[in-house]
């Protein structure tokens, strides 16, 4: 029996990833809460968004976490650390907890970073994506023992939404949660 309670999506850019967890999201009639990233594209390069997400209200706050001139990225740590740090601690009030996506912009990012290992220690139930890229952060995070990794090809993103739900063991979790 697998006892690993995390799904973490991984894969190429723009491969569904996000896609597919919007789908479970919907598919399951489970409800989450947690953050949702956004890339916009801005006059100088891309911009990178976080905002809260509730399955029962949407998105509500938003902040620009970063600035991207591809390769180079400009990290707002203070976003990451204040508004991304307290949507994940507030995240586990409802039966799914949403993280999309970390990524190597948090890397710097002290307060975010243990906000996350924190839930990566809790009994909700997270489904996420992860950069597939290497950092310390990125591999600890892969790393822990309460994650699973899933990595999503073209070949296998339609299944994803349903391979997610067989992989969560939401009511028992769920019984767990404060």
């Amino acid at each position: 029996m697998n006892t690993r309670r995390h799904i973490l999506l991984t894969g190429e850019i723009q491969i569904g990833k996000s896609t597919a967890i919007r789908r479970f999201l919907a598919e399951s009639g489970l409800t989450a809460d947690g953050f949702m990233s956004h890339i916009a594209d801005a006059a100088n390069g891309r911009e990178l968004y976080i905002a809260r997400y509730d399955s029962k209200r949407g998105e509500t706050e938003r902040g620009l976490a970063a600035r991207v001139r591809f390769p180079d990225f400009e990290v707002y740590a203070e976003v990451f650390d204040g508004l991304g740090a307290q949507i994940i601690k507030d995240a586990g009030q409802r039966e799914i907890i949403v993280i999309d996506e970390l990524g190597r912009m948090e890397e710097v990012c002290e307060v975010f970073k243990a906000a996350v290992f924190e839930k990566l220690g809790g009994s909700v139930p997270i489904v996420g994506v992860v950069k597939d890229a290497d950092c310390a952060f990125l591999d600890a995070v892969r790393a822990h023992p309460n994650v699973e990794i899933i990595t999503v090809t073209r070949e296998n993103r339609d299944g994803i939404p349903s391979r997610i739900l067989e992989g969560i063991n939401v009511h028992s979790a769920t019984a767990f949660k404060k």
